[in-house]
């Protein structure tokens, strides 16, 4: 399992309009394999500490590469189309790739665990019972500054900031609950399928799993049973998987050649997606999403 990110926003809130400026200077160096911590200030004027965190911010959404500080494929796609994250496609599968990240400590559990309950909660309870979880693995500091930070992050991108278009995350007085999504975009939400189905190694999946499964997109969503058997008779409609319910099976099975890159590509440029060539370029693709 992949080392977790405790402090991912560092203090800082997800500010839209600043991730897009550092994306447009990585879109300006594409041909570069390594963008320097130094280029990325000298061009946007922030500071380096802000620089470090709002890269970190877009690796947990999967729109950089860590490290490297370039562009991953999607990070390109988004420049291209949506520098500015505001379109509910751009943000669904932000969403599922910064909520259903099992490396992005706080927002994850946040999503897979606190929010899964039903119970609303305050923001102190959300705090409260993440120390109690991670009591021992951190410092005093961290469960307590550090961990109010990330907490105060998340809540700010979803009901302050572009989250809240998806309508995930609501406050009555101050306490905060999670409604279920019944609208999602077929392609994305095709791409977010496969994208699992790789992460767990399988071409075949059990509908149950996208509903419960930490980091599925049923559960990241807070999507009920009906609203998922909805989209996915969707999908099999389209071609795009098999979604095989006689004989008491309730399962999904996924085309050979397509992967969550497709998808997107398919939304993003408008067209209809296509099966790569070979399951070697498609295994690729997937690797590239986050590399």
């Amino acid at each position: 399992m992949n080392k977790r990110k405790f402090q991912l926003c560092n203090g800082y809130l997800l500010e839209f309009d600043q991730l897009a400026r550092i994306m447009t200077v990585m879109a300006e160096h594409s041909e570069a394999k390594k963008i320097t911590r130094q280029t990325l200030c000298e061009t946007t004027g922030l500071m380096e500490r802000h620089v470090a965190t709002l890269v970190s911010m877009g690796s947990a959404m999967g729109l950089i590469v860590p490290v490297t500080q370039v562009l991953s494929p999607v990070g390109k796609l988004v420049v291209a189309n949506d520098v500015f994250i505001e379109s509910r496609a751009s943000l669904e599968w932000c969403h599922y790739t910064g909520a259903g990240s099992y490396r992005n400590l706080v927002w994850f559990e946040v999503f897979n665990t606190l929010l899964p309950s039903g119970v609303s909660m305050t923001t102190k309870e959300w705090m409260d019972k993440l120390r109690h979880q991670l009591v021992g693995e951190y410092t005093e500091k961290a469960l307590g500054k550090n961990l109010r930070e990330e907490v105060r992050f998340v809540v700010d991108a979803y009901l302050n900031k572009n989250f809240r278009k998806l309508e995930l995350l609501h406050r009555s007085g101050e306490r905060i609950y999670v409604r279920r999504v019944i609208k999602l975009t077929s392609l994305v939400f095709a791409a977010m399928i496969y994208d699992y189905a790789f992460k767990s190694g399988v071409k075949l999946i059990q509908a149950a799993d996208l509903l419960n499964k930490p980091g599925s997109s049923g559960l990241v969503f807070a999507m009920d049973e009906p609203t998922l058997r909805a989209h996915l008779e969707k999908l099999h409609e389209k071609g795009w998987l098999r979604y095989e319910t006689t004989h008491n099976l309730n399962q999904v099975r996924l085309h050979d050649g397509f992967s969550a890159l497709s998808f997107l590509k398919g939304h993003f440029e408008d067209k209809e997606p296509v099966p790569e060539t070979s399951e070697k370029r498609v295994k690729k693709d997937r690797r590239d999403l986050f590399a």
